[in-house]
C-alpha cells in the first residue's frame, strides 16, 4: 500500500521517555490516527535505557520533552543513522496523536 504522505509501506516509529509509560498513551493516540487516515504504522514506546536495544526496527524516533537533554545521546546511539527529534511540549501534553503523527512521517520522508 502506497500512503499519500510519502510511499513507504509502513511507517516505523520509535516514541522514549523516561520510562515509556507517558509515550505509551500517545502512541495510542497516534495509532488512532493513523488508522482514521489508512496511514500504516508500527508505533511502539520505549523507555531510554532500552532505546539501544529497540531501534534497529525504527524509521525515526521521537524523544519526549521531559528527555529533551538526552537527544544529543539518542542520536549517538543509532549513529545518526536514522533521525530523531524531541515532542514538541504543547503537543506531547495535549497527546496529540495527528500532530506527532505528522511530525514522524515528516521527519521520515526528508
Amino acid at each position: 500500500m502506497i500512503n499519500v504522505y510519502g510511499g513507504i509501506f509502513m511507517y516505523k516509529i520509535l516514541l522514549c521517555c523516561a520510562s515509556g509509560l507517558t509515550t505509551s498513551m500517545l502512541v495510542n493516540a497516534m495509532k488512532k490516527d493513523a488508522k482514521e487516515k489508512n496511514i500504516d504504522v508500527m508505533i511502539w514506546a520505549v523507555a531510554e535505557s532500552a532505546i539501544d536495544l529497540s531501534w534497529a526496527d525504527a524509521d525515526c524516533i521521537l524523544v519526549a520533552p521531559q528527555n529533551a537533554g538526552d537527544l544529543e545521546k539518542v542520536k549517538g546511539i543509532v549513529n545518526s543513522s536514522i533521525p530523531v527529534a524531541s515532542i514538541d511540549g504543547v503537543n506531547f501534553s495535549k497527546m496529540d496523536g495527528q500532530a506527532v503523527l505528522e511530525q514522524a512521517i515528516e521527519m521520515i520522508n526528508k
